[in-house]
């Protein structure tokens, strides 16, 4: 287990040093320069979050489309646009990541 924790950590420390999550870490400080929009993002990204994981299915429609709106409001915001963008190449490069393992662990985890 010592080698397994070992590697974790170079492998955290390999996706720090990388140019996907620096890019996202800058658009993060860029973001947070404007207090009042990273919490309306902050509270965009939840919402969406939320319905992603838990979507009520009587009001799944209704909140889409409502998220719809206020993505296309929030990215109108130019630094709003740059922050999502990169927070979706790291998430992308995580969901990589993840696969990679599962596959190489060979536990036979259907996709979904």
């Amino acid at each position: 287990m010592e080698t397994v924790n070992r590697n974790i950590h170079a492998l955290l420390n390999s996706i720090q040093k990388c140019q996907v999550y620096k890019d996202f870490k800058k658009q993060e400080a860029i973001l947070n320069k404007n207090p009042e929009l990273a919490q309306r993002v902050q509270h965009f990204r939840a919402e969406n979050f939320k319905l992603q994981n838990e979507g009520d299915p009587e009001n799944i429609l209704a909140k889409a489309e409502q998220l719809a709106r206020e993505s296309e409001e929030l990215r109108s915001f130019p630094e709003v646009n740059a922050y999502l963008d990169a927070e979706l190449a790291l998430c992308r490069m995580m969901q990589k990541i993840c696969r990679t393992l599962t596959d190489g662990i060979e536990m036979n985890i259907p996709r979904i």
